[in-house]
């Protein structure tokens, strides 16, 4: 049975709270699936060794032709949790606004751009012990 896209969406949507994406959800659903496959696309080509062939999609139906269980669906959501925080760490906007506002503010800035670093990396460490643990599930020792 082919698993959506949607139940990924729902893993990633559980773990966050941005609202330009709850507006962008609110104003279409489809540009909402469209700007969320995005994290999904970059997030599941750092999913090595899946048993599951990922490529195996139909990004016009938004479903993967392959039925992905619960531990790959929730990795997928966790590296999905990767590339948004990546997004929010470069986002030029904050940085513009660091660059060019008062010493409080560059250091409130900072102090959030350092803050979102360590929840980005800490992120990347859960969803690489995830993996870690579907390999050591998965792996042949005979």
């Amino acid at each position: 049975m082919p698993t959506p896209f949607s139940k990924i969406f729902e893993r990633f949507q559980q773990k966050i709270q941005d609202y330009t994406i709850d507006q962008i959800y609110m104003s279409s659903v489809e540009a909402y699936e469209n700007y969320l496959t995005g994290f999904l696309k970059s997030g599941l080509v750092k999913f090595f060794h899946c048993k599951q062939d990922l490529l195996s999609r139909d990004d016009s139906t938004r479903e993967f032709v392959v039925d992905l269980t619960e531990l790959e669906q929730e990795i997928l959501g966790n590296l999905m949790l990767v590339e948004w925080l990546e997004k929010e760490v470069n986002n030029i906007m904050e940085m513009r606004l660091a660059i060019s506002s008062g010493d409080f503010k560059r250091y409130s800035e900072s102090q959030n751009l350092k803050e979102k670093s360590n929840l980005r990396d800490k992120s990347q460490e859960n969803a690489d012990y995830l993996m870690m643990q579907y390999y050591l599930k998965h792996m042949d020792v005979s």
